[in-house]
């Protein structure tokens, strides 16, 4: 604003943020020191090249093995993108921090249909998790989830285990997202049929998303199995939310319409 000039990432350690044919447009930086009054991360501002809700990082790294594999896994930061590469994973892409959008899963689909998500394994990882799932199903991609133990993010543990352990660990815990929604109340579900009740609804929910009947007809019986409820039970619950969802949208365009008709009538 005086006129002067300093050195916006002073002090931090910067990742060039590559656009999908590989041109630099941002950058990321991190703090290398404890200063809490400095934020953890800075990000280049938004310009007409950079908008960060339709980038992913990594991607122009890893499109090829994207491809190759047929899978990409989505994790939060840029040092977990590096690290698995260092683990020789190279199919990886970041979010960089924000909440997965509908443009980011665009992204990805250009290259799979299958996407797997990496989180830590504390609350708020988990609770980043259920978000991107329910996200991923509506775009119509199919997902699964690995979870880190508690403590654990892909950065660390992909160091601390090795890249032959880190690499069968991804293979071992990849978990589909009705097993992972379950899996969280396991012990909840058991004698509590208020919990139960619950976990059918939350993962009905889910399910409601998926675009089509065939895709959502394998789950149904994975879903009887895992709570001991009935499959018709399971179908109706889907059936009622998809309904409610559709009415819902039905009624939010209608007041859109007489909205813009009270406007157009309001000007003449």
């Amino acid at each position: 604003d005086d006129g002067s000039t300093y050195d916006r990432f002073r002090g931090r350690v910067i990742f060039p943020v590559h656009n999908i044919s590989g041109k630099v447009i941002a950058f990321g930086a991190r703090m290398l020191g404890k200063d809490k009054n400095q934020p953890k991360y800075i990000n280049s501002p938004e310009t007409e090249i950079y908008h960060k809700s339709d980038v992913l990082y990594g991607l122009y790294q890893g499109k090829n093995a994207i491809r190759q594999h047929d899978v990409c896994y989505l994790v939060e930061g840029y040092t977990d993108v590096i690290s698995l590469h260092q683990a020789d994973v190279q199919n990886v892409v970041a979010s960089s921090g924000t909440a997965l959008t509908e443009s980011q899963i665009k992204l990805i689909r250009r290259f799979t249909e299958n996407i797997t998500v990496l989180f830590d394994g504390d609350a708020a990882g988990i609770k980043a998790a259920l978000r991107g799932i329910d996200m991923i199903l509506k775009g119509g991609l199919n997902v699964r989830v690995v979870l880190f133990p508690d403590g654990e993010d892909p950065d660390s543990y992909s160091r601390k285990e090795g890249t032959t352990e880190f690499q069968k660990f991804l293979k071992d815990h990849a978990q589909d997202f009705v097993s992972f929604k379950i899996n969280l109340h396991t012990k909840e579900i058991k004698n509590d049929p208020i919990k139960k009740s619950e976990s059918l609804r939350e993962i009905a929910d889910t399910l409601s998303l998926l675009p089509d009947e065939t895709r959502r007809a394998p789950y149904y019986r994975q879903v009887k199995n895992l709570l001991d409820i009935e499959e018709g039970t399971v179908i109706n619950e889907v059936n009622r939310i998809r309904k409610k969802r559709e009415s819902d949208e039905r009624i939010k365009n209608t007041r859109d319409v007489l909205k813009e008709s009270d406007q157009v009538i309001e000007g003449k």
